[in-house]
């Protein structure tokens, strides 16, 4: 063990690191979390700062759990738990980045290779679920009708992501996935006195899209990126203020970015945004659009301007036919089947 340096702890430097100041000061966990994140094939180093930042790490997979426990209140996996014909694409995606996380955690601890699990489950909570997957279903989790399919589909990803999750991780944080365990909704044959007390979940293979699917969804993904640039900029002109307010026009001038928009086609492109509408099929940018090229499209064109209609008050999407209240046709439905009374 050396220093966060490199240089070997001697008491004269004074580069040495008290493990019972570091269990008061980050708790008992960070601790587990050095621990199992540090390849022990050469030096180990070990420092404030290296706590510090493990300390934001473990909140990033302590912020996913309690993102994925305020979504499951009130949902009970054994019954209410989607089929895979019935999950949504978008879901039956974060779920097959699921079980190649867990494959590679099994091969990781087969191996031994601690520090290859930690840094697999920083990186899918980070750039699959944050950056991308809660993102985008948070319109439907918020605004969606409570039993609705939609909201349904994606209640169930987060289960299985959830429970999956804590049990491949608690091996390393065992008091925090412990924790989660009590708080999350269980099936009937699950153990709920402790998450080590059941088997780690197998890769859930009838949820798994196929590879052509998946190769779908990474070009969606790429042109999101090439949106997600020029939406920016548009906020940046403060022409937009949130990406609901934006309409979307997307113009290919080569092969490549042809094919990119016929391969998406399928895929709702309004949700994948975060905008209010997008458009495929404009003859030329509107006036006083703010336009950018694609970059990993290059001949993709993307044009922003303020969608059209009335911003929904309960959604915030635009909408060119609300009702008397100003409610998009969703929520206006979801209101009236809860019987809301406007004054």
């Amino acid at each position: 063990t050396v220093d966060g340096e490199g240089k070997a702890m001697h008491k004269s430097l004074g580069n040495g690191v008290d493990p019972s100041e570091i269990m008061n000061k980050y708790g008992a966990d960070i601790l587990r979390l050095w621990a199992g994140s540090a390849d022990y094939h050469v030096d180990v180093r070990c420092s404030d700062a290296i706590f510090k930042q493990l300390s934001q790490n473990y909140l990033k997979f302590r912020n996913t759990a309690k993102f994925c426990l305020d979504n499951l209140t009130g949902f009970d996996p054994e019954t209410e738990l989607v089929a895979p014909a019935r999950m949504q694409e978008l879901d039956r995606w974060a779920v097959t980045r699921l079980n190649s996380l867990i494959r590679r955690v099994f091969d990781s601890y087969d191996a031994y290779e601690f520090h290859a699990v930690s840094h697999a489950i920083n990186d899918f909570c980070v750039v699959d679920l944050s950056s991308f997957y809660f993102d985008i279903i948070k319109d439907r989790l918020y605004c969606d009708g409570a039993d609705s399919a939609a909201r349904r589909s994606a209640q169930s990803a987060l289960w299985i992501i959830l429970d999956a999750m804590t049990k491949v991780f608690a091996p390393i944080l065992a008091f925090t996935c412990d924790e989660i365990w009590l708080q999350m909704p269980h099936r009937d044959g699950d153990d709920g006195r402790n998450v080590l007390l059941n088997q780690m979940s197998k890769p859930y293979t009838d949820y798994a899209l196929l590879d052509t699917e998946m190769a779908v969804w990474e070009t969606a993904l790429r042109v999101r990126s090439d949106v997600n640039g020029v939406l920016e900029t548009a906020r940046a002109d403060k022409r937009i203020g949130k990406s609901l307010e934006a309409h979307v026009a997307l113009f290919a001038t080569d092969e490549d970015a042809k094919a990119a928009l016929d391969t998406i086609k399928t895929v709702d492109l309004p949700e994948i945004f975060i905008v209010s509408n997008v458009s495929t099929n404009e003859a030329a940018p509107a006036e006083g659009a703010v336009v950018g090229q694609g970059v990993n499209y290059p001949g993709l064109t993307v044009a922003v301007t303020e969608a059209k209609g009335t911003k929904c008050p309960r959604c915030w999407m635009h909408s060119e036919t609300p009702d008397e209240h100003g409610l998009c046709p969703r929520c206006a439905a979801v209101c009236k089947a809860l019987n809301v009374v406007f004054e």
